[in-house]
């Protein structure tokens, strides 16, 4: 199956609707999200030292659930759906946050790898963004 794109828009940090491009690559269990806005980007967390999921992610990730967009949905709690899923943040601070098996990875853009297999879309886009360009 190709990869699907939708558009989820939501609030910000400072209460501002914005979009989020969203790619779904269902055989891969793959969910890429371009979030330069701050509306689902996963948020530091300073009692763990760690970055969470965002209140604007699980808002996200229950509408795609309930929309069965592209994905099974066996599972009836979020958590449990949200787990198999390998979610990849394109995010605004120049990083790729990937949640993957209930732990987030960061990267920056300059040290990822091919074997990420990442949306090349939007990691070009990340890219030529961090370089000045838009």
């Amino acid at each position: 199956m190709p990869i699907q794109q939708l558009e989820y828009r939501g609030l910000n940090l400072y209460d501002v609707v914005g979009t989020v491009e969203v790619a779904i690559d269902a055989d891969l269990k793959q969910i890429h999200i371009y979030d330069t806005q701050h509306i689902v980007e996963p948020e530091y967390d300073f009692l763990s030292k760690s970055y969470i999921l965002s209140e604007g992610f699980w808002k996200m990730a229950k509408i795609i659930k309930e929309k069965q967009l592209f994905l099974e949905n066996d599972e009836s709690n979020l958590n449990l759906w949200i787990t198999p899923f390998k979610w990849v943040f394109y995010s605004s601070n120049q990083t790729i946050k990937v949640f993957e098996e209930g732990k987030m990875k960061i990267q920056p853009i300059s040290s990822c790898a091919e074997d990420m297999l990442l949306y090349e879309k939007y990691f070009s886009r990340l890219k030529n963004e961090s370089l000045g360009g838009k």
